[in-house]
């Protein structure tokens, strides 16, 4: 056999691989719905055709129809702002990749397209994240924007300038109230894109949502009503440790507290002895989250200096660290009390250089996929 035949040979025995686009356009939405969203912005570099498809609609009611949806939490972080890394940009939004055993934060890929607002409120409709007024150069603001697909695009305004609002989603609108002079709220249909005041006074929210006696939640977070004034409690989330009952979690040093309500006493969560054995977290945790499926996430992070031999060095690295925990009722003499699993607990963001504040995380929100 001399050289073209064994050439023809070995091309009829390994034909070239078929190109994943010469596929069926069935199959192909079949394979990259079975794909994590969490993927998205790197699929659509691909090519123009893999970026239309993975922004089009008939992937996700595929994933849909697939049972493949999936919760992910996207968290805003303030990093290094005592000394700006130019290569960070300060604050940002990350996705926590919802991959067992992988969690990692993960940049999502667009900017966000203005200066980023203080105090402003996130809420979540499926896939998508709206921000909703604030701060911006000690301004109230009336703007808000919307995140789908890792893109940020702006909406309509607010009727009113509002810092750090109370919001929540009913029936698909967006309600707001607070965070202004005004004792009214108003409403957002996203459907047909515009605002409307809202009839209903603060009082008359807080006794429809009335998940923890005497406060008014909205958008899982939890608000102190004086008259129809609101201040926030952003250390405190809640957590539906059973289904329809809820109960406040808060940080408080080293230690994570829970009660069932404004007029009990804060008890200690048990069990969660295994992060530290020193303490139940390395550094003092800074926030904590609700991350869906009756579980929270506690944050912090850790600034570790390098050596150079018995010497320390300026350059350091700063992790942030990230533990799920789960909760579950249990009785002793008649007494209950609350006992915390921990899920997962690991650094799941590092970047160089250091920044000493405790006060890193701005924002959280779930978004189903």
């Amino acid at each position: 056999m001399n050289m073209e035949e064994m050439k023809k040979s070995s091309s009829e025995s390994h034909p070239p691989p078929t190109s994943f686009s010469s596929l069926p356009y069935e199959i192909v939405v079949s394979c990259l719905a079975r794909i994590s969203r969490i993927h998205r912005p790197t699929l659509s570099l691909v090519s123009k055709s893999f970026r239309s498809l993975i922004a089009s609609a008939e992937l996700d009611a595929t994933r849909s129809r697939m049972g493949k949806t999936e919760e992910c939490l996207y968290v805003c972080l303030d990093l290094n702002k005592n000394k700006p890394n130019p290569d960070m940009i300060v604050p940002r939004w990350y996705a926590l990749a919802p991959i067992p055993k992988r969690q990692k934060l993960l940049p999502v890929s667009d900017l966000f397209p203005y200066q980023h607002p203080e105090s402003s409120t996130i809420v979540s409709i499926d896939s998508e994240m709206y921000l909703i007024g604030g701060l911006v150069d000690g301004k109230r603001s009336r703007r808000m924007l919307f995140l789908e697909s890792h893109r940020w695009r702006s909406l309509p305004d607010m009727i009113v300038p509002r810092e750090r609002p109370a919001a929540e989603v009913i029936d698909g609108k967006i309600y707001v109230i607070g965070g202004c002079s005004k004792h009214w709220g108003e409403v957002y249909d996203p459907k047909t894109q515009a605002w409307e005041p809202l009839s209903p006074t603060t009082l008359d929210l807080t006794t429809q949502k009335s998940v923890v006696p005497g406060r008014l939640v909205m958008g899982g977070k939890v608000y102190e009503v004086n008259g129809l004034s609101l201040s926030s409690k952003p250390d405190i989330c809640l957590a539906e440790i059973e289904s329809n009952m809820w109960r406040e979690i808060h940080i408080s040093g080293s230690e994570l507290f829970w009660r069932e309500n404004e007029y009990s006493l804060w008890c200690v969560v048990e069990g969660l002895e295994k992060l530290s054995p020193s303490s139940y977290f390395p550094t003092r945790p800074v926030s904590v989250a609700n991350s869906g499926g009756r579980r929270v996430t506690v944050w912090w992070k850790t600034v570790e200096y390098r050596r150079q031999g018995r010497h320390y060095t300026k350059d350091c690295k700063t992790d942030i660290w990230c533990a799920e925990i789960s909760f579950h009722f249990f009785q002793i003499y008649g007494i209950t009390r609350l006992r915390g699993c921990i899920e997962w607990s690991k650094s799941v963001y590092t970047y160089d250089g250091c920044d000493c504040r405790s006060e890193f995380f701005l924002h959280s929100a779930v978004v189903t996929h």
